[in-house]
């Protein structure tokens, strides 16, 4: 195979993978906009309570599949190394995993919900209306978590629709479950903003167990045989466990980055906080192609890497980034041609559709290097490299990124567009800098590829991510 044949072979791999990974990111934003959609109709504040309980339970819910993505690390390897027997023993362990992490989630939320109105500051109607609503899904947590396990262990074994079919079915689902709570159809009692709670609730445990079933039927054994605790292998979690915690705590601190620009919003005024949710929500939207394959870069590396095909990691790697340079190019200019129209599609106020077109012109502008990150992080992520991009994220968000929007923002008095410049120059770090390790340890001779070539157990891991920033 010739250099461009080989590349365009890759690249399309790269694409199949990626696809039914966004399609699936989708089908979770559709979950909550169905929420959002059916719950407006009962006024402003049932609305608000929704989107301030979300919050919070993104903000865990992010935590989790960041520790979780470990579990694509090792399934990959294990795949590319054609080791069939070692599934089950994997699943056994993101299965556990998954269930003791949503449990923990899930009696955090509820045992904290009392302190959110005193940390975020809610109006007293909307903080009252959202508490039974994040009891019910506050539990929900469990099977949301336990969902994200089976369907990282799919992925890693190439085998990603059918998690994807079935969060659709569970969007479905949520969607008339919501409709017959919230309203009283079909018979059943008008429960109001609790019902959607329970809608979520029932759907999240549908999906959690529908892809468990479909990953253990990928190990060849029987569902019970292999989701037993009775086999549970204590070193294997461990590594998991390691692998995936500063991933977690890299995820966590950049979701935490953008919320504090939001609250940053709310002491500018209303209408800084009202354009700042129009750009946000469209760039959370755009970062949702990169982020698939991003994911499915780390899938495909740990394929290579677990079959020793050493070579390919490179141009897995590298094709991966410009793929999420082109797409990232492309909604650049949708973003920045089409802001004013964007805008508008959202709200009326001229004031909101003025402020809201420059901080989406601010976003077109950061598309590329938020896309490029992403990947890049994926790419390490795919040699088991965690510990850096964890710290380099800490420094580029709350060393750099936050303390420059402060100062932008309110020193030099640029406002709301002041927050969005500080935020994009932290991506911007990030890319050049992720970007540039991701170069150095996929170079031949580099000291992943020495690690890598002893074999890929926990101790070529630990010896991985000693290396120096």
């Amino acid at each position: 195979m010739n250099f461009h044949a080989h590349w365009r072979a890759e690249l399309r791999a790269t694409v199949l993978l990626a696809l039914p990974i966004v399609f699936g990111q989708a089908g979770q934003m559709l979950m909550g906009l169905t929420d959002s959609v059916i719950v407006g109709r009962l006024g402003p504040v049932p609305l608000a309570a929704v989107a301030f309980a979300n919050t919070a339970l993104t903000t865990l819910m992010v935590f989790g599949i960041g520790l979780l993505t470990s579990i694509g690390v090792v399934g990959s390897r294990e795949h590319g190394a054609g080791n069939l027997n070692g599934r089950a023993r994997i699943l056994r362990a993101a299965f556990w995993l998954s269930v003791s992490l949503g449990t923990c989630l899930a009696i955090a939320i509820n045992a904290l919900q009392g302190c959110l109105g005193d940390w975020f500051h809610p109006p007293a109607d909307v903080f009252e209306a959202a508490q039974p609503y994040l009891s019910v899904t506050g539990w929900s947590l469990l099977p949301a978590i336990g969902y994200f396990g089976a369907k990282i262990f799919c992925e890693s074994l190439n085998c990603p629709l059918a998690p994807m079919w079935f969060l659709f079915g569970g969007v479905m689902l949520n969607l008339i479950l919501a409709s017959a709570l919230v309203f009283g159809w079909f018979g059943f009692p008008a429960l109001g903003l609790v019902g959607s709670g329970w809608a979520t609730a029932i759907s999240r445990w549908f999906t959690f167990a529908a892809t468990t079933w479909y990953a253990c039927s990928l190990t060849g054994e029987s569902w019970r045989r292999t989701l037993l605790p009775a086999g549970l292998d204590q070193g294997l979690l461990g590594r998991l466990l390691r692998l995936g915690a500063p991933v977690a705590f890299q995820y966590l601190g950049e979701v935490a980055a953008f919320n504090f620009g939001a609250v940053m919003m709310g002491w500018i005024g209303t209408i800084a906080l009202a354009a700042h949710q129009i750009a946000i929500s469209c760039a959370a939207l755009t970062f949702m192609f990169p982020l698939g394959v991003s994911q499915a870069v780390a899938v495909r590396i740990g394929h290579a890497v677990g079959g020793r095909a050493l070579r390919r990691v490179p141009v897995i790697g590298f094709t991966g980034i410009g793929l999420s340079a082109a797409l990232m190019l492309a909604f650049a200019g949708i973003l920045g041609f089409g802001r004013h129209a964007i805008a508008l599609a959202f709200n009326a106020d001229p004031a909101v559709v003025s402020l809201a077109g420059r901080l989406l012109l601010i976003a077109a502008l950061f598309q590329l290097a938020d896309g490029v990150q992403v990947t890049a992080a994926g790419v390490l992520r795919g040699l088991a490299d965690v510990r850096a991009p964890m710290l380099l994220g800490y420094l580029f968000y709350w060393v750099v990124a936050i303390p420059l929007a402060s100062l932008i923002a309110f020193h030099f008095g640029q406002g709301a567009s002041g927050i969005w410049i500080g935020l994009a120059t932290g991506l911007l770090l990030a890319a050049v800098t992720l970007t540039g390790r991701a170069f150095a340890l996929t170079r031949p001779g580099s000291l992943s590829v020495r690690a890598y070539q002893a074999g890929t157990a926990g101790p070529e891991d630990r010896a991985r991510n000693s290396a120096p920033v």
